[in-house]
Protein backbone atom coordinates (compact mmCIF):
# COMPACT_ATOMS: atom_id res chain seq x y z
CA UNK A 1 0.00 0.00 0.00
CA UNK A 2 2.85 2.37 0.83
CA UNK A 3 4.47 1.68 -2.54
CA UNK A 4 1.21 2.49 -4.34
CA UNK A 5 0.79 5.73 -2.40
CA UNK A 6 4.38 6.82 -3.04
CA UNK A 7 4.07 5.93 -6.74
CA UNK A 8 0.86 7.93 -7.12
CA UNK A 9 2.31 10.88 -5.23
CA UNK A 10 5.45 10.84 -7.39
CA UNK A 11 3.36 10.65 -10.57
CA UNK A 12 1.18 13.55 -9.45
CA UNK A 13 4.12 15.75 -8.47
CA UNK A 14 6.07 15.04 -11.65
CA UNK A 15 3.03 15.79 -13.80
CA UNK A 16 2.33 19.08 -12.06
CA UNK A 17 6.00 20.12 -12.21
CA UNK A 18 6.40 19.27 -15.90
CA UNK A 19 3.11 20.61 -17.19
CA UNK A 20 2.52 24.29 -17.75
CA UNK A 21 -0.09 25.99 -15.61
CA UNK A 22 -2.76 28.50 -16.46
CA UNK A 23 -0.52 31.17 -14.91
CA UNK A 24 2.35 30.20 -17.22
CA UNK A 25 0.07 30.70 -20.22
CA UNK A 26 -1.30 33.99 -18.87
CA UNK A 27 2.22 35.29 -18.30
CA UNK A 28 3.24 34.29 -21.81
CA UNK A 29 0.10 35.81 -23.33
CA UNK A 30 0.71 39.07 -21.50
CA UNK A 31 4.26 39.11 -22.89
CA UNK A 32 2.90 38.47 -26.41
CA UNK A 33 0.30 41.22 -25.94
CA UNK A 34 2.94 43.69 -24.72
CA UNK A 35 5.33 42.86 -27.56
CA UNK A 36 2.56 43.01 -30.14
CA UNK A 37 1.06 46.29 -28.94
CA UNK A 38 4.47 47.96 -28.65
CA UNK A 39 5.53 46.58 -32.06
CA UNK A 40 8.45 44.89 -30.32
CA UNK A 41 8.25 41.40 -31.78
CA UNK A 42 11.78 40.56 -30.63
CA UNK A 43 10.59 40.00 -27.04
CA UNK A 44 8.07 37.48 -28.36
CA UNK A 45 10.66 35.80 -30.58
CA UNK A 46 13.04 35.47 -27.60
CA UNK A 47 10.42 33.30 -25.84
CA UNK A 48 10.39 30.76 -28.72
CA UNK A 49 12.16 27.44 -28.34
CA UNK A 50 15.06 26.65 -30.71
CA UNK A 51 12.94 24.72 -33.22
CA UNK A 52 10.37 27.53 -33.52
CA UNK A 53 13.11 30.16 -33.80
CA UNK A 54 14.49 28.18 -36.73
CA UNK A 55 11.05 27.89 -38.32
CA UNK A 56 10.03 31.54 -37.78
CA UNK A 57 13.08 33.60 -38.67
CA UNK A 58 13.26 37.02 -36.95
CA UNK A 59 12.88 39.13 -40.12
CA UNK A 60 9.86 37.18 -41.37
CA UNK A 61 8.32 37.20 -37.91
CA UNK A 62 8.70 40.99 -37.60
CA UNK A 63 7.00 41.48 -40.98
CA UNK A 64 4.16 39.15 -40.01
CA UNK A 65 3.54 40.86 -36.66
CA UNK A 66 3.81 44.38 -38.12
CA UNK A 67 1.39 43.50 -40.92
CA UNK A 68 -1.07 42.01 -38.47
CA UNK A 69 -0.77 45.05 -36.19
CA UNK A 70 -1.40 47.42 -39.11
CA UNK A 71 -4.45 45.39 -40.17
CA UNK A 72 -6.04 44.53 -36.81
CA UNK A 73 -4.77 47.21 -34.45
CA UNK A 74 -3.79 46.61 -30.85
CA UNK A 75 -4.49 43.38 -29.02
CA UNK A 76 -6.95 43.87 -26.19
CA UNK A 77 -8.17 40.59 -24.66
CA UNK A 78 -7.77 36.84 -25.03
CA UNK A 79 -9.86 33.92 -23.86
CA UNK A 80 -9.12 30.20 -23.85
CA UNK A 81 -11.72 28.47 -26.02
CA UNK A 82 -10.21 25.03 -26.72
CA UNK A 83 -7.28 22.98 -25.51
CA UNK A 84 -5.76 19.64 -26.37
CA UNK A 85 -2.44 17.89 -25.79
CA UNK A 86 -0.55 19.76 -28.52
CA UNK A 87 -1.90 23.31 -28.23
CA UNK A 88 -4.25 25.75 -26.58
CA UNK A 89 -6.58 27.87 -28.72
CA UNK A 90 -7.31 31.40 -27.61
CA UNK A 91 -9.80 33.84 -29.08
CA UNK A 92 -7.92 37.12 -29.30
CA UNK A 93 -9.73 40.43 -29.63
CA UNK A 94 -8.06 43.27 -31.49
CA UNK A 95 -9.25 46.82 -32.15
CA UNK A 96 -10.42 45.77 -35.62
CA UNK A 97 -11.50 42.16 -35.28
CA UNK A 98 -10.89 38.78 -33.69
CA UNK A 99 -8.43 36.02 -34.48
CA UNK A 100 -7.60 32.54 -33.26
CA UNK A 101 -4.25 32.20 -31.53
CA UNK A 102 -2.73 28.71 -31.18
CA UNK A 103 -0.10 28.44 -28.49
CA UNK A 104 1.77 25.67 -26.74
CA UNK A 105 4.42 25.95 -24.06
CA UNK A 106 7.11 23.31 -23.82
CA UNK A 107 8.19 21.87 -20.49
CA UNK A 108 10.90 24.53 -20.18
CA UNK A 109 8.33 27.33 -20.54
CA UNK A 110 9.40 28.29 -24.06
CA UNK A 111 6.82 28.71 -26.83
CA UNK A 112 6.89 25.70 -29.13
CA UNK A 113 3.70 26.42 -31.11
CA UNK A 114 2.76 29.94 -32.24
CA UNK A 115 0.12 30.49 -34.91
CA UNK A 116 -2.40 33.23 -35.56
CA UNK A 117 -5.36 32.37 -37.78
CA UNK A 118 -8.59 33.92 -38.94
CA UNK A 119 -11.51 33.06 -36.69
Amino acid sequence: MKILFVSLLTLFLSTSVLSQTKEDYNTTLELVKKGFNEKNSSIIHEKFNAALKEKLKPDAFVKMIDSLHNDKGKMSTYELILEDEKEKNFLVEFENGSMLFLLYLAKDGKISTFQIKDY
